[in-house]
């Protein structure tokens, strides 16, 4: 701020996006530091000295966890100044609009299930869940926005891109015995991005669309359907119109591949 580089807002709101983040990557590590305590109690037989044992593996962990910390975010700083450069406008980026296609993925009666689990089942769901959509989309070349328990949110340049990558998300979680089925609404269009998450109306129409999905199924809006329509990968059904809060009455399409391919 005093070198005039950014202002008072920005400075401010860069705080809080890293607070977020780090947040929850802090608290993401202080769980498993204690599931690794509680193993190394139980394979010595000492349950003593278990505050002595984190601060002994934290020791050992932590300056090796910082440098892949900023290796991963510098790694991800150059990704997102490249797709910026790509789009040939380097201007005002503080609330910068893009075509993107939104995909929204969520598991099928997870209240229901997790009700029937113990917290121990439920948070091992959870992270089975979360490390298999964040692999299927990264290998599929979209790019995770945030992940709400049994949801996750996601975005890709291209809708051929955001197809595959949700047919995939629906074979690897389906054929999953560890995870509930799975259903995913796809949405085209322009998005704004703000502080690592996107908003507008592709990504309110993705979650009504997976709100209308069957199980282990896909459905797109019109505007993805069109520019699917001549892929030689996938094939489309137009499935019955239906009233959608906040944008009347809409046809979805389901979206399926043409011939199953295997999964990395």
């Amino acid at each position: 701020i005093r070198s005039g580089t950014i202002d008072e807002s920005t400075a401010l709101n860069l705080v809080r996006a890293l607070g977020r983040m780090t947040g929850r990557l802090a608290e993401w590590h202080v769980e498993a530091l204690a599931s690794i305590v509680e193993a190394e109690q139980e394979s010595s037989g000492e349950g003593e000295g278990g505050l002595r044992l984190a601060y002994d593996i934290g020791a050992r962990l932590l300056p090796e966890f910082e440098r892949l910390l900023i290796y991963a975010w510098r790694r991800k700083l150059a990704a997102a100044a490249g797709r910026l450069v790509a789009m040939g406008d380097l201007g005002d980026a503080s609330v910068l609009s893009v075509p993107a296609t939104v995909g929204f993925a969520d598991l099928v009666s997870f209240t229901r299930l997790s009700r029937r689990l113990s917290v121990e089942e439920l948070a091992d769901l959870v992270e089975e869940f979360e490390a298999t959509t964040h692999d299927v989309i990264a290998e599929g070349g979209g790019r995770v926005v945030k992940t709400l328990g049994d949801e996750v949110l996601f975005v890709a340049d291209d809708p051929g891109v955001a197809a595959a990558v949700a047919c995939n998300l629906v074979a690897a979680i389906g054929r999953n015995p560890a995870l509930p089925d799975v259903r995913v609404g796809l949405a085209t269009g322009p998005v704004v991005a703000r502080f690592g998450d996107v908003f507008g109306t592709p990504t309110n129409l993705a979650a009504r669309l997976t709100a209308m999905a069957g199980r282990n199924s896909v459905l797109a809006d019109l505007v993805t359907a069109d520019a699917l329509a001549d892929h030689p990968d996938f094939a489309l059904r137009a499935q019955p119109a239906g009233k959608v809060r906040g944008f009347g009455v809409v046809v979805p399409y389901e979206v399926a591949r043409r011939v199953e391919t295997p999964l990395p």
